[in-house]
């Protein structure tokens, strides 16, 4: 990176920085900080879901997954595609609902503090799980552009931290408000990465293989690659991506996605009307649609310019940063720097929602019920502050400690498993009780994640028995 490209970061980051010192004046009330006066309207609801459901992660994923499966990579990310049409039903129900938290709709509905509390905690270590994901993809992009060390330190131990640092200033400041107003600019930047290495790839491509333009790059590629690198449903045998593991991709995230935290928010909770909430929730995803089309067509590029690179082999997580420093990086002119400025608002506008709603968790179904119940407002906004830079920390703890994209993505499918059962009963069976509630809770808990996780620790060798694993494709 040259001097240029620090220089647009700086200004991308004081940006940031100054709509939280901006906006914190205005920060009276827990539903000024946690809802922003659910006053929002279509744009601001568009660009809050897509902030919110477009991370730094997604573009990253989607590269890695294309680089090793071909266009049936991209379903890392296009499996929200057949969930899209679920969010208008259900962008009624955040809107309708009134809560400040899907954690008090719990506690309502079962009429049980301690499921909310339990909540609580499931929404803040899923979101440590997903921003971990998220500060992941950015030390992948980082590393080929910036070297492996910034400061005399590993770049993971040193970038990371820094950005961390500027999401928890602006969006701890400025709250939920803030958080909206930068996710509008950040969802411009978004959508500007999506697409800017597509024609400098293309033109090296056609350049590399003496064709005649721009256009003639996607001829090129065709001739270039594999046509099992062109089929969207990859074979059973080579891709990641089989019909069958798109389908299970599918209907796990259809099932899960509905109760994640955020989605009281960004799904409606916070909009002027139920109208505004399903247009804002649905629009802002088909946008993250569109944009991963981009994506996967910059990494077809990357496999044509530079398949058999060692380096990319070996980490694919890596190929969306090897390809900005080759194609924009001899420009010389801050196009490195306003992509690297582009991942983080991709990173920002998904944290920052996610930091606050974790806040908002904790405050509301822990701190007020059981600590302190004669809070003010003015103190629940202070101890959400504390609790919402805790989180962020929490994430970069945890990428440090995995700091693999693709472990961390299959991660994000499971957890949200442990309240799905509650929530969908709950929602459609009046006579679902607490008690069962904790038996569904527990069984998925034990099922889903520990278990899981525990026997292969106790017993490593199940995990690597060829009789155990041995997979048969015959349908």
């Amino acid at each position: 990176m040259n001097l240029i490209d620090y220089l647009v970061l700086a200004v991308y980051f004081s940006g940031m920085a100054g709509i939280g010192f901006w906006l914190m004046r205005k920060q009276k009330k827990q539903e000024d900080f946690f809802m922003g006066g659910r006053q929002f309207g279509k744009l601001f609801q568009t660009f809050a879901a897509f902030g919110a459901g477009t991370g730094s992660a997604d573009p990253v994923n989607t590269s890695r997954t294309v680089f090793t499966s071909g266009m049936s990579g991209m379903w890392s990310t296009m499996y929200w595609l057949f969930v899209t049409p679920i969010y208008w039903i259900s962008a009624v129900w955040y809107r309708r609902m009134r809560c400040l938290t899907l954690g008090d709709w719990f506690v309502e509905r079962y009429e049980s503090k301690s499921i909310g509390v339990a909540y609580a905690l499931f929404g803040c270590f899923y979101y440590m799980t997903y921003g971990a994901m998220l500060f992941t993809a950015i030390g992948k992009l980082a590393g080929p552009l910036m070297g492996d060390t910034m400061f005399g330190l590993p770049l993971q131990y040193s970038l990371l931290p820094l950005i961390a640092i500027i999401v928890i200033t602006y969006g701890l400041l400025g709250g939920i408000a803030a958080a909206y107003w930068t996710d509008l600019i950040q969802g411009i930047c978004i959508i500007l990465l999506s697409v800017m290495l597509i024609p400098f790839g293309l033109n090296a491509v056609s350049k590399a293989y003496g064709g005649e333009g721009i256009m003639d790059g996607f001829r090129i590629m065709h001739e270039q690659l594999p046509e099992s690198y062109f089929t969207i449903v990859g074979s059973n045998t080579a891709s990641e991506f089989p019909l069958y593991s798109i389908v299970a991709i599918v209907i796990i995230n259809m099932v899960g996605i509905v109760l994640t935290p955020h989605f009281l928010v960004t799904g409606g909770g916070t909009a002027k009307s139920e109208h505004d909430a399903r247009v804002g929730l649905v629009t802002g995803n088909f946008i993250k649609r569109f944009c991963t089309i981009g994506w996967v067509i910059t990494t077809l590029i990357v496999l044509t310019l530079y398949g058999s690179d060692a380096g990319l082999i070996a980490d694919p997580d890596t190929s969306w940063g090897v390809a900005t420093l080759r194609l924009l990086g001899p420009l010389k002119i801050g196009l490195v720097g306003l992509m690297v400025a582009c991942l983080l608002a991709a990173l920002m506008s998904s944290v920052d929602c996610y930091m606050l709603v974790c806040s908002a968790l904790v405050v509301r179904n822990i701190y007020r019920p059981y600590i302190n119940p004669d809070a003010g407002d003015t103190e629940c906004i202070k101890i959400a502050r504390v609790v919402g830079g805790l989180v962020v920390i929490g994430s970069i703890v945890l990428a440090l400690t995995i700091y693999d994209m693709f472990a961390n993505l299959q991660l994000t499918w499971i957890v949200p498993m442990l309240f799905a059962a509650v929530f969908w009963v709950g929602m459609y069976w009046r006579r679902a009780t607490s008690t069962a509630a904790w038996i569904t809770f527990s069984f998925c808990l034990m099922f889903f994640l520990v278990l899981p996780i525990a026997i292969p620790k106790l017993n490593s060798g199940l995990a690597t028995n060829p009789r155990l694993t041995r997979t048969s494709y015959i349908i």
